[in-house]
């Protein structure tokens, strides 16, 4: 995604140069030690302006880190917290278990917040802050002694100007006294010959504060000199590295949030899974079962008087007792999912029918499901949580080279589908959670919203683009080898999960290979 040119508005815009000037005169150096002198004083206040920035912007990094890891200790209390409430007490079954799982990856997720804001300030703030203190160091150290020695030379050349002015001043009033006697006669000669030698003597003592002054600066400028080439240096060094480090802790941040997201989407994609077996007739079937009481229905006690003649009790009545074979009758709608199987279809074609097409429902986009990236069925949730927490990649600084360490889901079959004598049921299965519009990805992103379509759509141009989330070697000669983080141009969206499209990369984009499985990749 392009990032959005802005405006520059900084304190530096005053002194940014004209389109089409060169102040460097054709020079190709860009070092600092070539690029801020000139005339004026405009390169060292620029200099000083820049290095004052940094260091404000390193310190509002420093805030936003603090601020950023604050949110994310407050959520992981808040989940903490929900956690503690109870939640299917009552229940028994799949639903419980899906509940119980509810609860656990939400504890889950309280803890990868959690370890989310400890990296953060460890990670992310604590650098930032050396770096804040190294700028606020140079400041003090390095940049006050150059103000000090720029002072004395702007206090030196301003005496050097001061005293030409009065020395010009003079010069120009001794032209005209001089003119003046050379027109004047009498006593007017004689006031304007006393006038111009008062003004020869000023000038000459003018003269004398204008040599010196003059020498004076001259003999500061190649001090000044040095130490301003010694500071641009000095400064530059500073600047790269600020920049190198700005790069690689922002990436650093981007490293840990996206680990954050293929937690959480581990997390859901577990209770997604134990969703999948749950089943409201054998839940209800296992609540009879365990709880029932029976199908027998005793009648109600009949009326035997005693015999009050010889007042005998009579003998205790047995108790009578029915089967209950009641018809049940149900007003109860069946819900409707987007994947339900047509009956009909079914019977049409005498087997199991392909999935349907992919309408867009509720703003999400229902697709061949993914198989999850899940642990052994030996390990629990929790565990195969924890697992995927110890696994997840490290703190490193610069570009990433593999995405967190998670096995990469199974692409989809390419076989037909079985043929079978059942017809199946009508469950849900699990799509994708639907997104805010605003989101922004940072990590796993949804899969893209397409148009209800009643065949792939072929349409020959590019439909959107996807990012591969794991590395995948082709096994037939359609498909196309990928890495984790190539961008690929999406042309088809089969529903059989086996997509086409291309490599952005031509170095390595081989002609007649198109295919690849839509599973190990998400919206760019």
């Amino acid at each position: 995604m392009d990032v959005r040119a802005q405006a520059s508005v900084t304190s530096l815009s005053q002194h940014a140069s004209s389109p089409g000037t060169d102040p460097l005169y054709g020079s190709t150096s860009r070092d600092f030690c070539n690029s801020f002198w000139g005339p004026g004083d405009d390169g060292v206040n620029i200099l000083f302006s820049r290095m004052k920035g940094a260091t404000k912007t390193t310190d509002e990094l420093r805030h936003f880190w603090n601020e950023r890891a604050v949110i994310e200790e407050q959520y992981a209390k808040s989940l903490a917290a929900l956690t503690k409430l109870s939640l299917g007490g009552e229940e028994i079954g799949d639903l419980r278990n899906s509940l119980d799982t509810l609860r656990l990856e939400t504890e889950s997720q309280a803890a990868s917040h959690s370890q989310l804001a400890f990296a953060i300030r460890s990670n992310l703030e604590t650098p930032t802050s050396n770096m804040h203190a190294k700028q606020v160091n140079h400041r003090r150290n390095v940049q006050a002694a150059v103000e000090k020695k720029f002072k004395a030379k702007q206090t030196q050349e301003s005496y050097v100007a001061k005293a030409k002015e009065k020395y010009d001043a003079d010069c120009q009033r001794i032209q005209a006294l001089s003119q003046q006697c050379a027109s004047a006669q009498g006593k007017d000669l004689e006031r304007a010959q006393i006038k111009l030698r008062r003004t020869q003597q000023t000038a000459q003592a003018n003269e004398m504060d204008f040599a010196h002054f003059t020498q004076d600066l001259l003999d500061m400028m190649p001090g000044w000199e040095t130490d301003w080439k010694d500071f641009c240096d000095r400064c530059q060094d500073l600047e790269e590295d600020r920049l190198e480090f700005m790069k690689d802790i922002l990436w650093t941040y981007a490293n840990e949030v996206s680990t954050l997201c293929v937690n959480d989407d581990l997390s859901c994609e577990r209770i997604r899974t134990v969703l999948d077996q749950l089943e409201a007739e054998r839940d209800v079937e296992n609540f009879v079962v365990k709880y029932g009481t029976g199908n027998l229905i005793s009648d109600p006690a009949t009326f035997v008087p005693y015999d009050v003649r010889d007042g005998t009790a009579p003998p205790e009545s047995r108790s009578v007792t029915r089967a209950a074979t009641f018809n049940r009758i149900s007003s109860r709608v069946t819900p409707h999912y987007p994947n339900n199987v047509d009956d009909s279809q079914y019977q049409a074609n005498g087997h199991e029918p392909s999935p349907p097409e992919s309408p867009e429902t509720n703003g999400m986009w229902t697709h061949e499901p993914r198989q999850p990236a899940v642990a052994p069925q030996s390990q629990s949730s929790h565990q195969t949580y924890q697992n995927s927490v110890n696994n997840s990649p490290s703190h490193h600084n610069g570009p990433p080279c593999a995405p967190p360490s998670i096995d990469p889901p199974s692409p989809p079959q390419q076989t037909p589908p079985p043929v079978t004598t059942t017809p199946p049921r009508n469950y849900r299965v699990s799509v994708p959670l639907p997104t805010p519009s605003n989101y922004s990805t940072e990590g796993q992103p949804p899969i893209p919203t397409l148009p209800p379509t009643t065949e792939p759509q072929e349409t020959g141009g590019i439909l959107f683009y996807v990012k591969a989330l794991y590395d995948y070697t082709a096994t037939i000669a359609e498909e196309f080898d990928f890495q984790a983080g190539d961008v690929i141009a999406v042309t088809a969206t089969p529903d059989d999960g086996w997509w086409s499209g291309e490599l952005l990369d031509e170095a390595r984009r081989e002609e007649g290979r198109h295919i690849f499985p839509s599973n190990f990749v998400c919206l760019f």
